[in-house]
Parts: structure tokens; sequence; C-alpha cells
């Protein structure tokens, strides 16, 4: 810090802070209505991907057994 600058005051910096406050709930609100959309595909992905890789170890595992 530069010794000709002086702090913000306490009622500004307390402003700032409940701004930032302010838009982290605003940011948090807006993900989750965008995630409310969306959770259905993305338990339908998981599923598909959880089922295909399942189905590479039993495959993997069948095919090691037979050699």
């Amino acid at each position: 810090m530069m010794p000709d600058e002086t702090p913000a005051p306490t009622p500004t910096r307390f402003f700032r802070a409940c701004l930032l406050i302010l838009g982290g709930i605003v940011a948090l609100w807006l993900a989750l209505e965008l995630l409310a959309h969306f959770w259905g595909w993305l338990l339908l992905i998981a599923g598909i991907a959880l089922v295909w890789w399942c189905a590479v170890i039993i495959y993997r595992y069948w095919w090691g057994r037979r050699f």
C-alpha cells in the first residue's frame, strides 16, 4: 500500500461486502434454476455412461477368461 492511500471507510467496505454477498446469492439461485431444467437429462446421460462402463468391464472380464 502506498503511504498516500487511505483505506476505504467502514460503511463503504460493508456496502461492498453486502453487494458481493447479494451477487453470490443471485448466482447460486440462477445456477439452481438452470440445474432444475436440465437435471433429468444429466441423470439420463449419467445412467447411459454407467451402463456403458459396466458393459465394457463385463466384456473385458468375459474375453479375459476365454484365453
